[in-house]
């Protein structure tokens, strides 16, 4: 009834709002995917400088320990500096070379230059032309080292408790690890 051809024939295409639409997903999943591997990147770097971090603190812990098997320190100096004959430093103190007592934040390190680590370069293995030598100058160590109670709630004269924390600055941010562990006067 006087319809031609071109009206009943139905329509197909793609409209323009559907195009920006596509468009405009597209976009926002790129972008997703773009942060992803973003925040993957940063979180690779920081699980290295993480695990730096907790390899210093399990080292400060294994200093003590050991100039208490070996005796070079008696237990009356296993203590910070605010208990009388404590050597132990109470504040967070720069990574520096052991000094000649050999144990970590007494003050016998502050003559020591900032400790250094070797990582592996591009290729990823060590001991080539680009190994990476680095200061450990964004990281610090403080070793506190408390009294535990007994039963009894009464310090316990053959025990203490030792924290070392280790701070790292990363992206201006300073983040830390914690090791912990008891000593005892007995090797």
């Amino acid at each position: 009834m006087g319809r031609t051809a071109l009206e009943n024939k139905p329509q197909s295409g793609i409209s323009l709002i559907e195009v920006m639409m596509s468009a405009f997903i597209l976009t926002i999943a790129l972008m997703a995917i773009a942060m992803t591997m973003v925040r993957g990147m940063s979180s690779m770097f920081y699980t290295q400088e993480q695990l730096i971090a907790k390899q210093k603190a399990r080292e400060g812990l294994e200093s003590v320990f050991t100039a208490r098997s070996t005796q070079n320190i008696t237990w009356a100096q296993i203590q910070n500096t605010t208990v009388s004959g404590g050597i132990f430093l109470t504040d967070f103190q720069p990574i520096r070379g052991m000094g000649a007592d050999g144990i970590a934040n007494t003050s016998d390190d502050a003559s020591e230059p900032i400790e250094t680590i070797t990582l592996p370069g591009n290729d990823g293995k060590f001991g080539t032309d680009d190994d990476e030598v680095r200061a450990l100058d964004q990281y610090e160590r403080k070793i506190t080292i408390g009294n535990v109670l007994n039963s009894q709630k009464q310090v316990d004269p053959d025990i203490r408790e030792m924290t070392i924390e280790v701070r790292f600055k990363l992206n201006n941010v300073w983040h830390s690890v914690t090791v912990s562990s008891y000593i005892s006067r007995f090797a």
